[in-house]
């Protein structure tokens, strides 16, 4: 007897009745009670004919407590990894059965990684419960570990691959054998030699049909199962089919065989799938990769002295040591001490943030020199840091794929295709009365004609294409469908610091005084690994010099640093730390260094960022094209009014924090289709957000994780290439799907009434792929 739940098949005796139901154990009973109960017994509906492991009631709940996180409306969140998941069916059975009960306010299941993501109301109802009711109902949890994801998502990459493998390597050798035959066809062929070839070609069909082609099966079987037909459904049907017609006609000796046009089709459009499996298994959150990178451990005063602890056990009001070089995890207020940070990560200034008591401290930031003692003011899951990758983790796709039109088209191209091809059956043996074979062969012309090859070709060839191209120009597309996204964005938003701007500081102004030694000079820099030191010191790198051993460095964070040589005092640093020394120098607005040696100024050299040598040529292309252009930066009114100014930029923000350049990205959005264009952590959000994110190769590890596009030359000159490449891809694009569907407009009628047979027609589908391979091939010449 079969199980009413599992649906495997036990003895009588083995079973447990129930409301004239049969069971096989107590726990599938329990679960058909409660979906029953639920009024969710449409599941078995919907789960056609497969078949589900026995549940077994046993609970091992093991403390997730401590993954658990408040949203910002101060609900609980939790992700979880539901395994035992067969299909669509058992996504909607789980969201159903947790969104109906009390305090479960919101439940989304990723249907590629399976991880749940669940806002729940601990007042109302409790984690426990919620993997209860998970695992009741035949499912187990699990915390979302990204290493498991990423194992099955390499597994998955190399069955796609060795499918693909043997289709290319099939498909090659029967398109030879096909050269004979055909060639064979017009000049004359032994019966016994075409004969062999059929066989060669039902050997060499066989593997990429049922092998290869077994994604297609399972496609349109999950498709059946939910009473849809996709365009998976279409190209196998018509591909066996065919391929049966193929088997009758080498038996019978008296037809022709199209084994060859089987395996082309099925060889064709796995390509397509292969590539959407490369840019699904990029997309398989690396956040957690670098959640798992940064949750390290810090120093932290307890029982009066400094012990290591894990950034996720430090609590609000312990003290952290910072020394140079450590990576600032948690946000906190400066106590004790003094540090030179690198904040450029966060707020994109490059010039270093000196700290001292009761400054502000925020994570992302990197000590460059100094010892400091910080108080904590939020948890680690509370910091900045946390929550921007918090917030990248959730982030939904925001990317809308012209596959989607295709999958538009194909949901109502499918179905009708399947429908003229039984109704040129029905008419050819029913209305005209000929024979059953001419039937078949004419309905078997109008599926091959028809099988949308050329159609789901269109876009991925010319994709694969450009990225190709834009490859050989150090320009990386991380997705296919980028380039359909950036060729319609109309707004170009920038970070100023690292992308319109250089990293590195810069002399721009000097001053020398005649009593100057540089040899003096060049000794005095070289006793800090300040970035402003290292700036001028590129600066002056022609200068040869003798080395000089100074003595008692005293170096003052956040100021600048004092050194004697013989009797002479030497100081290098700002103005305030300057007249703090007693030497009388002017106030500068800008990033300073003054050098004086006993009292007396003797050099100063101001720094900025200078702006890069072909943004200019990028802003007036970008204006050539129509697109608004905005600038968005961390840094202060004063420099990004200089830059905008030079660059010709009407509209930009100075001193925005991450979210704030998330916010302007999310406004943006509502009317436009937004290009972002940044390089450091505080991007990151925005980056995530835009239509396409663009990062620069030395961007930070974040930013360019975040982004769609990565610029491997590290220059905007890039960035212009990537444009012109998308526009004539997606215009390629749009060429092929319209060929594509004139093409299925125009011959389709033909077959129906018999004027192609299925030779012509395998002919005229293979030939209407390749217009569309050699159109989309056009993109390299752009």
């Amino acid at each position: 007897m079969r199980c009413k739940h599992c649906r495997l098949d036990f003895k009588q005796e083995q079973m447990i009745k129930f409301n004239d139901n049969y069971f096989c154990c107590n726990g599938c009973q329990s679960v058909y009670k409660i979906l029953y109960d639920s009024g969710l017994e449409e599941f078995y509906d919907k789960l056609g004919n497969q078949t589900l492991n026995p549940i077994k009631l046993k609970y091992e709940h093991k403390d997730y407590q401590k993954y658990i996180t408040k949203t910002k409306d101060d609900l609980s969140e939790i992700f979880l990894l539901i395994e035992d998941i067969h299909c669509a069916a058992c996504i909607w059975l789980n969201e159903k059965i947790l969104i109906r009960n009390d305090g479960v306010v919101e439940v989304d299941i990723n249907s590629i990684t399976y991880k749940a993501r669940i806002v729940f109301d601990e007042n109302i109802i409790s984690l426990e419960k919620i993997i209860q009711c998970i695992e009741c109902i035949g499912y187990k949890v699990n915390i979302y570990c990204p290493t498991k994801v990423e194992e099955k998502a390499i597994q998955t990459k190399r069955e796609f691959y060795a499918k693909l493998i043997v289709s290319i390597a099939c498909v090659m050798n029967i398109m030879w054998i096909s050269v004979a035959k055909y060639a064979g066809f017009f000049s004359g062929m032994e019966k016994e030699t075409k004969d062999i070839l059929h066989f060669a070609e039902f050997l060499l069909c066989t593997p990429v049909l049922f092998y290869t082609g077994s994604v297609f099966y399972k496609s349109a079987y999950y498709a059946l199962k939910i009473k849809s037909i996709n365009m998976d459904t279409l190209v196998i049907i018509g591909a066996n089919l065919a391929y049966i017609y193929s088997i009758w006609a080498m038996f019978s000796r008296n037809a022709q065989v199209y084994f060859d046009s089987v395996a082309m089709i099925i060889c064709f459009v796995f390509i397509g799938k292969y590539l959407e499996i490369l840019s699904k298994k990029r997309a398989i959150d690396a956040l957690d990769h670098l959640r798992s990178f940064l949750s390290t451990q810090v120093r932290v005063l307890k029982d009066k002295e400094f012990q290591n602890y894990n950034v996720e056990d430090v609590k609000i009001g312990d003290i952290i040591e910072l020394k140079e070089g450590d990576k600032i995890l948690i946000d906190g207020v400066c106590i004790s001490g003094n540090a030179s940070l690198d904040i450029s990560s966060l707020s994109g200034e490059s010039a270093p943030k000196d700290v001292q008591k009761n400054d502000e401290i925020y994570s992302a930031s990197l000590v460059l020199s100094g010892t400091i003692l910080y108080e904590c003011k939020t948890l680690y899951q509370d910091s900045k840091l946390a929550r921007i990758i918090s917030l990248l983790e959730n982030s939904s796709s925001k990317k809308a794929k012209i596959e989607k039109i295709i999958g538009q088209i194909s949901k109502y191209f499918s179905p009708i295709i399947l429908f003229f091809a039984l109704l040129c059956f029905l008419y050819t043996f029913f209305i005209l009365n000929l024979n059953f074979e001419e039937a078949m062969i004419r309905m078997v012309s109008v599926l091959i004609i028809a099988c949308p090859c050329a159609l789901a070709l269109a876009t991925p060839v010319s994709s694969l294409a450009a990225i190709n191209t834009a490859l050989k120009e150090k320009i990386l597309f991380k997705e296919t469908g980028v380039v359909e996204d950036l060729s319609k964005c109309n707004v170009v938003v920038f970070d100023k610091t690292g992308v319109l701007t250089k990293s590195n500081l810069e002399v721009i102004n000097f001053f020398y005084d005649d009593k100057l030694d540089k040899n003096e000079l060049i000794n005095f820099l070289y006793l800090t690994n300040h970035p402003i030191a290292k700036s001028i010191l590129s600066f002056l790198r022609n200068d040869v010099y003798k080395r000089l051993e100074f003595e008692k460095i005293q170096n003052i964070q956040a100021r600048g640093y004092k050194a004697y040589l013989n009797q002479d005092e030497f100081i290098g640093g700002n103005e305030k730390f300057l007249k703090e020394n007693n030497v009388k120098v002017k106030s500068f607005n800008c990033t300073h260094f003054i050098f004086a040696k006993n009292g007396s100024v003797l050099a100063i050299f101001e720094l900025e960022n200078n702006i890069r040598n072909d943004a200019k040529e990028l802003i007036n292309f970008l204006k050539e094209q129509k697109f608004k252009i905005h600038m968005l930066t961390g840094d202060n009114e004063f420099a990004a009014k200089k830059v905008a100014s030079i660059l010709g930029i009407n509209q930009f923000q100075h001193s925005c924090m991450p979210e704030d350049k998330l916010n302007y990205i999310l406004n943006m959005n509502l009317k436009n289709k937004v290009l972002m264009v940044g390089d450091g952590v505080n991007d990151a959000l925005a980056l995530s957000h835009a239509a396409v994110g663009i990062s620069l190769k030395e961007g930070s590890a974040l930013a360019i994780e975040n982004s769609d596009i990565i610029l491997l030359k590290n220059d905007l000159k890039s960035l212009e290439r990537s444009i012109v490449i998308a526009k004539k891809t997606y215009k390629i694009i749009k060429q092929n799907l319209a060929f594509s569907l004139c093409y299925n407009i125009c011959t389709i009628p033909l077959a129906f009434l018999g004027l192609i047979n299925p030779l012509v027609a395998a002919l005229s589908m293979s030939f209407s792929s390749l217009i569309v391979i050699l159109n989309a091939l056009r993109i390299k010449n752009e």
